[in-house]
């Protein structure tokens, strides 16, 4: 029997907006706004109990449509399955909104009274999406522990009592409330199950160390089922973590004909999100073996030319030597790193071929949250790699142009952790700046580079080092042990030191189809046995990270820079365009994928 407080029920045309209360059978009808549902006496709903906020959400009518929002620092609110900041009600449709441990469902619509008679709380329904098959009646009392009953309790099924047409709730959510449950569900993710909770273990957490899947934005893990949706309808801007700008993240519990998740109003939303740091992820993510190659160096040591040269040459050459084709896997997000490479390739001059140095907090970082915390982040530079024909080749590959100060000690933490994409790295690139290390320069004394010009304090050694320590700190490695990431350590600026290596030139690695492995370690031991003679410590510090390191010598530029005055009459020094011709750029990247996705990148080995 349904008991109806509020304004009392009678006929009429008039959308209204009607809320039921489906374990306490309670209907009631919004007559003036706002209405205010908390614990507090004076709510128009209350919910005596811990863990609802005495203002805990309010319903306010404006411009003719109703919108419901969550309090200041409230968190714990579900609207149709998703955590909310706030949100339109959409007219004519059933929503499901969740209060501490009160089940309410919403609609406005006219002639709202017959709807609320028609609701009952006592019996209800389970509806498989994947079957579209209708389980029940069950009365309130046995839904949980038939649920329970089921494997993996039910887990993907929708719950909905008599009455609802369109809308009922996840299983994940309601079943703690249910008789013989655990309490209020979180607002956040639905648990999954493991085979811990069958023996009455407790639902394992989201805490990013675990998952098939690695965000290549904030390098927490999780599994596909913590995936969120990016919502699309204009009124669920505002999000409660990125803020009022970003659009609603949310699980999705409704789909479309096509297996597309439904927003709170109804529209299909594809995009998918990081549930941790809650950035998108780039299309098809889920579909594609992602390799996370981190960049490392000292602060102004080249990698923003190094990597905007890269891109550049490796679409070439990926495809010419290897048949794979190297394309954006989200263009937006690498417009950044593709304006760098487009000013260096169509300039002019030296003023407007020189790139501005990645700051700390520039615009190759955003501000997203991570464990808690709002920390910068460096934007990731995502490309697909695939070949005509042999699709269970393809693969994706993630690039990063990190400020040299992230690497340097003590600028490693919780609230800055902008390098730690290297304990994630499927392969690490190390860039040695020569012109940055004292014996380097007694030996290229009297060289035209006019970097050589330059009073710079050499730290590589401490930069490698603290690398080493922040990967079997962050690894749980002891000092003594060694990853099996590959290493590329790379000595930038081969046209100003290549005469040090002697008067033969290196080998040449690439073959039709493969890369030559005997000469990519022929040309290593050679630049390896250069460097033992000059900067051992590199070498001591690079082959105590990795098992497997491999030395190349590259030119981003093909030839040394030159000095001009900027607008002001400031000397400068930048890369003269007319003279850029890069040299054994993209074979550290070709030797990496060898090694990470050899079904890529084949390998000729000598007999």
């Amino acid at each position: 029997m349904v008991s109806v407080q509020g304004e009392s029920l009678f006929m009429t045309n008039i959308a209204k907006l009607g809320v039921y209360d489906c374990f306490e059978g309670r209907a009631v009808v919004v007559s003036k706004t706002p209405f205010v549902i908390g614990s507090a006496a004076g709510c128009d709903l209350r919910i005596p109990e811990d863990g609802v906020a005495r203002q805990h959400c309010v319903i306010q009518q404006r411009n003719g449509s109703y919108f419901l929002t969550s309090a200041p620092g409230v968190v714990e609110v579900l609207l149709d399955g998703m955590a909310f900041a706030g949100g339109e009600i959409s007219p004519n449709e059933e929503h499901t909104l969740i209060v501490g441990s009160r089940c309410m469902v919403l609609r406005w619509a006219p002639q709202i009274e017959q709807w609320l008679q028609r609701m009952d709380g006592s019996q209800w329904f389970t509806y498989q999406k994947a079957t579209q098959a209708v389980t029940g009646p069950f009365a309130l009392g046995e839904v949980g522990d038939h649920l329970r009953s089921l494997p993996g309790q039910g887990v993907g099924l929708i719950l909905a009592c008599q009455g609802l047409t369109s809308m009922g709730f996840y299983v994940e959510h309601i079943l703690p409330l249910l008789p013989g449950g655990r309490g209020r569900p979180a607002a956040g993710p639905p648990p999954v199950p493991v085979e811990a909770e069958a023996a009455g273990g407790a639902l394992e957490a989201l805490t990013g160390e675990h998952g098939e899947f690695t965000c290549p934005v904030c390098w927490l893990r999780f599994d596909r089922g913590d995936v969120m949706n990016v919502a699309v309808h204009a009124s669920l801007r505002g999000d409660p973590l990125l803020g009022t700008s970003e659009m609603q993240r949310f699980y999705a519990t409704r789909f479309n004909d096509r297996g597309q998740a439904l927003d709170a109003m109804g529209i299909s939303a594809p995009d998918l999100a990081c549930p941790h740091c809650r950035r998108r992820l780039p299309q098809g993510f889920l579909d594609l073996p992602n390799f996370i190659f981190s960049i490392v160096g000292a602060p102004s040591s080249g990698k923003s030319y190094y990597l905007s040269v890269l891109v550049k040459v490796l679409q070439n050459s990926l495809f010419e030597h290897f048949g794979v084709i190297f394309r954006d896997a989200d263009p937006s997000a690498n417009a950044l790193l593709n304006a760098m490479k487009n000013q260096l390739f169509s300039a002019a001059t030296p003023a407007e071929a020189m790139l501005a140095k990645t700051e700390l907090e520039g615009g190759m970082y955003e501000v997203l949250p991570r464990l808690g915390r709002k920390v910068a982040l460096p934007r990731p530079f995502i490309f697909n790699l695939s070949v005509a024909g042999r699709p269970q080749s393809d693969s994706a590959i993630v690039f990063y142009d990190n400020a040299g100060e992230h690497f340097e000690p003590n600028s490693n933490s919780a609230d800055s952790p902008g390098a730690q994409h290297i304990a994630a790295a499927s392969g690490i690139f190390f860039l040695f700046d020569p012109l940055y290390n004292i014996e380097f320069r007694r030996r290229l004394a009297g060289g035209e580079d006019p970097q050589l010009g330059l009073n710079r304090t050499d730290q590589q050694d401490v930069i490698l080092a603290e690398t080493e320590v922040r990967i079997k700190n962050i690894l749980g490695l002891r000092a003594r042990d060694r990853i099996r990431t590959p290493l590329a350590m790379m000595v930038g600026k081969l046209d100003a030191w290549g005469h040090l290596l002697g008067s033969e030139p290196l080998e040449p690695v690439l073959r039709t189809g493969a890369l030559d492995a005997g000469a990519v370690r022929r040309n290593s031991a050679r630049i390896r046995t250069l460097l033992m003679g000059i900067v051992p410590a590199i070498v001591a510090n690079a082959e105590a990270i990795s098992e497997d390191v491999c030395y190349f010598a590259i030119s981003p530029l093909g030839s040394a820079p030159v000095q001009f005055a900027d607008a002001r009459g400031n000397r400068m020094i930048g890369p003269d365009p007319a003279r850029v011709a890069p040299k054994y750029v993209d074979v550290p990247t070709l030797w990496m994928l060898s090694r990470v996705t050899p079904g890529l990148v084949g390998t000729h080995h000598p007999s």
